[in-house]
């Protein structure tokens, strides 16, 4: 009798009641540790065929990056996509695991997909990829702390790696072995839309879900359009059925949000900015860090789940518009970069937030602020989401990158630029920059001091190459990412971050005490030179003040100085 019990008590049992989540099992409070994250989907795939688990890579601890699949088909390939039937969906998780969210969100979201009869249309025409977890080495580094303003879990990871890098502002310098793993991932599946899951940090209002859209004017027209007056409205009409009305991520003006929000621009060093390069359209969900756990966990599932519903309803319009847009790229002749607020354009949107106050410090008795939430507020608040570029650049035919450039050219490579060695050594007439003028960072960001505010002069000259140098021809669905990535005026170029550092630096100088008399036989026999000099003496005063000054200007001026001195290494080729 009793085995009879059992036997049938095996039957009746729901297959989900073996499959809840530590944050389930927890009662909302818990979020699932890197191993029992990893376990869950492992145990997920041995339940159902349609998930896998495949692993990419390495990380900077020396563990492997793991990918979930999550497909009707079974799918274990991205060669295995049918492209005219499938759009292809990412979600990273855990970029900054003290805000984990998502990873709990999508533990649940991938059991209900393939577990729920309700669900199981969403796949019919998506691919799903989850990343349970990409900052690994920061998600072992647990603690009930690192997060002072967030409200829950009980535990939780690390913003930085065990190298203490943002890993969401890597993925152009490649510093983490994180970066070029899911950079593999992203370059083989060529994913249509994109989902970076975080916590917010910030000011208080009703909202428990905000988002960061890919900026607009920044995003291939095509899918821009899409994006703005069909994917964006959709998304917040439905979070609002699922009673999780939303905001733009509140990057607020001033002190408070009421006196005006600016979208985020999410630049090619973020996940969604990196995105946009390859024509994908990408969101970063914000829950708001002052609502419980529960509810933003709940806040964020309700996100993914619109967001795949939109995707399986409109898959042919999303692939059909990616490959619209990689061909335009491919086309494109002039490229825009280094965006900035637009002030002159602004909009307003409906905003819940809570009247901001001042009161004394009990800390410090000086005035400090607070949201009273007993004075809950909706109103029209000025939304400026219009950006406008501070560069734009012509294509060249091709670049050619220093054989020396290894590991650029690895990164170059892994985010799918083909590009061909030159087989012998050459001389070839083509266009070069010179940096003329740049600042640097005065403080270490991200293990770098960063140049902006670069200014360059362009040169024609002839310039030696050599058999093992590579060409990268701007004809590719990757021009975005060659284009942005090799312009040194690039905010967020391989210059920018470092890779170029040498050519600042001059390797050879004068002794005065022999360059004095050099220098005086030049000024005799160059007039154009004695010109320039003597204009020079008229323009500055301090020049005539100074006779160091006027004796590197003559060496500046004359065929001893190195012509290498700040001549940016990567040529642009225009003609051949």
């Amino acid at each position: 009798m009793n085995f009879l019990l059992l036997l049938s008590s095996l039957f009746l049992t729901n297959p989900i009641d073996s499959l809840k989540t530590p944050f389930e099992k927890s009662g909302g409070k818990q979020s699932a540790t890197y191993q029992e994250c990893i376990a869950y989907y492992k145990q997920l795939s041995s339940f159902s065929n349609e998930v896998k688990v495949l692993q990419y890579g390495t990380t900077s601890i020396g563990k492997p990056l793991n990918l979930v699949v999550v497909s009707k088909e079974a799918i274990s390939k991205s060669s295995e996509v049918n492209r005219n039937n499938k759009a292809v969906l990412i979600i990273n998780n855990a970029i900054h695991p003290g805000e984990p969210d998502g990873v709990d969100a999508c533990m649940m979201l991938a059991r209900d997909l393939v577990m729920k009869k309700e669900m199981q249309p969403l796949l019919e025409h998506v691919v799903l990829l989850i990343i349970p977890v990409y900052n690994i080495s920061g998600a072992l580094n647990r603690s009930c702390c690192s997060r002072a303003n967030q409200d829950g879990p009980e535990e939780s990871g690390f913003r930085g790696t065990i190298q203490n890098l943002d890993l969401n502002r890597d993925f152009i310098k490649n510093d983490a072995a994180e970066t070029f793993s899911f950079e593999n991932i992203f370059t083989e599946w060529k994913p249509d839309w994109f989902v970076d899951t975080h916590v917010s940090d910030g000011a208080d209002y009703q909202y428990t879900m905000t988002y960061i859209a890919t900026q607009h004017n920044k995003l291939q027209p095509l899918l821009a359009d899409y994006e703005q007056k069909i994917l964006v409205p959709y998304m917040n009409a439905e979070m609002i059925k699922k009673n999780f009305e939303m905001s733009p991520y509140v990057n607020e003006i001033k002190e408070s949000p009421d006196s005006g929000i600016v979208e985020f621009l999410e630049s090619p060093k973020f996940s969604t900015g990196y995105a946009s390069l390859f024509n994908c359209i990408g969101f970063v969900t914000e829950t708001h860090m002052l609502k419980p756990f529960a509810q933003r966990v709940h806040s964020t599932y309700a996100f993914l789940n619109c967001w795949m519903q939109k995707a399986n309803d409109d898959y042919k319009q999303i692939r059909l518009l990616h490959q619209k847009a990689d061909d335009a790229v491919k086309q494109q002749q002039l490229f825009e970069m280094n965006y900035k607020p637009d002030f002159t354009s602004v909009t307003t949107i409906p905003f819940k937030g809570y009247e901001a106050e001042h009161k004394p410090s009990d800390v410090t008795g000086a005035p400090r602020l607070f949201y009273n939430r007993d004075k809950p507020f909706t109103k029209q608040i000025p939304f400026f989401n219009t950006f406008i570029p501070t560069e734009e650049i012509q294509k060249p035919i091709a670049y050619i990158i220093p054989q020396y450039s290894k590991k650029l050219i690895s990164i170059s490579q892994n985010n799918g630029v083909l590009m061909q060695e030159i087989s012998k050594d050459t001389v070839m007439k083509v266009e070069v920059y010179y940096i003329t003028d740049y600042k640097s960072t005065d403080h270490p960001y991200e293990s770098h001091y960063m140049h902006h505010s670069v200014t360059v002069m362009k040169d024609t000259q002839m310039i030696r190459l050599y058999a093992g140098d590579v060409m990268v021809k701007v004809n590719q669905p990757t021009n975005k990412f060659i284009v942005e990535t090799l312009e040194p005026q690039s905010s967020d170029g391989f210059f920018a971050w470092n890779y170029f550092d040498g050519v600042l630096a001059q390797k050879e100088y004068f002794s005065d005490y022999v360059w004095e008399d050099k220098a005086f036989q030049l000024l005799q026999s160059d007039a154009q030179l004695k010109n320039l000099f003597e204009q020079e003496k008229k323009n500055n005063p301090d020049f005539i003040k100074t006779p160091a000054m006027q004796l590197d200007f003559i060496y500046k001026h004359s065929q001893y100085f190195e012509n290498s001195y700040n001549r940016y290494p990567v040529v642009r080729v225009v003609n051949f």
